[in-house]
């Protein structure tokens, strides 16, 4: 008897076990579960930040862009308006040619002179230039033009001016005869993108930046030219834009209001032809990181005022002749 209750003793301590082994199993695989469903919450999670992270970065950097077009065109906007106040004042304010710098104290005066004035807490620089004290791509003589940009470049690039020269002329020439220095289709067509030369007048003086040699920074410079003159220290910093024109119909450069550089080169062959009326002058405006340049008929007067190109772009090159010492403001 005693050996048959030992043997259910046995047998219930061995079921007792069985039970508590079955049981920690069931807790052990639950909590396993558990982990394994904490596990994917976790990187779900993960996901979803990241998801948010890239969306956020996403807005953000559009809004940053749409903050940048709105203050570019706010920008543009100020800058058009100050040019176009500025045009209505120089209009009303333009002195006639020969008019003496003492008799006109508040009046502009079309020699490259650099105005300052102030915008709403913002400064513009401009200048006003006659074109008749330019020279004429379209009329003005070979001779002439070769004489003033070699001039300007100096004798260490006449390699250099001779192409800027001839690639002019075979620009508005209508044959397909390249110059010893010039170019004509082929060389155009190199390009990326390629493009034609005209074989024709020039209409705009921005033309110029497309003929062969020339490129943006012979044209809107500065290029330094040293004047020749005895016990002179005034040194001209400007580009081709400054000493070139296709309003100048005439073909004979203006002593009177003729860019210092021309006025020295040409010296021999201005003599004093001075006139009495403008055809066209040009506007520069730099208001902001913008430059804006207009031609107009100063005869027109401010009610009619005759725009005959008008030009924006972004800041490039020098502000002027800096050889002036005429500056207002």
């Amino acid at each position: 008897m005693p050996d048959q209750v030992r043997h259910d003793e046995r047998i219930l301590d061995s079921q007792i076990i069985d039970y508590s082994s079955s049981i920690y199993k069931l807790i052990s695989g639950d909590r396993s579960k558990v982990n394994e469903q904490r596990g994917t919450v976790l990187v779900l999670v993960l996901w979803v930040l990241t998801l948010l992270t890239l969306v956020g970065g996403f807005y953000a950097v559009e809004a940053r862009i749409r903050r940048n077009l709105g203050q570019h065109v706010w920008d543009a906007v100020q800058g058009q308006e100050a040019a176009r106040s500025l045009l209505l004042l120089a209009a009303s304010r333009l002195s006639p040619p020969g008019t003496d710098r003492e008799e006109a104290e508040d009046g502009l005066f079309a020699d490259g002179s650099v105005y300052k004035v102030r915008f709403g807490g913002r400064e513009a620089c401009f200048t006003l230039e006659d074109e008749n004290g330019k020279l004429d791509l379209n009329n003005s003589s070979e001779e002439q033009i070769r004489e003033v940009v070699r001039a300007i470049l100096g004798d260490e690039e006449l390699e250099a001016a001779d192409t800027i020269v001839d690639g002019i002329l075979d620009w508005k020439d209508s044959d397909k005869l390249v110059r010893l220095n010039g170019a004509e289709d082929d060389i155009y067509q190199d390009r990326s993108p390629p493009y034609y030369p005209a074989n024709g007048p020039f209409h705009l003086l921005e033309e110029l930046i497309l003929v062969n040699g020339v490129g943006q920074e012979a044209f809107y410079g500065p290029i330094s030219w040293s004047s020749q003159e005895e016990d002179s220290e005034v040194v001209w910093q400007g580009g081709l834009w400054d000493l070139f024109t296709v309003y100048n119909k005439s073909g004979t450069v203006n002593r009177q209001c003729a860019p210092l550089p021309l006025e020295e080169i040409l010296s021999a062959e201005l003599g004093d032809n001075i006139t009495s009326t403008r055809e066209v002058v040009c506007l520069r405006v730099w208001f902001g990181s913008r430059i804006y340049q207009v031609y107009w008929n100063p005869q027109s007067g401010t009610e009619g005022l005759k725009v005959k190109h008008w030009t924006e772009a972004n800041t490039l090159g020098s502000k002027g002749s800096k050889w002036s010492e005429n500056e207002k403001y």
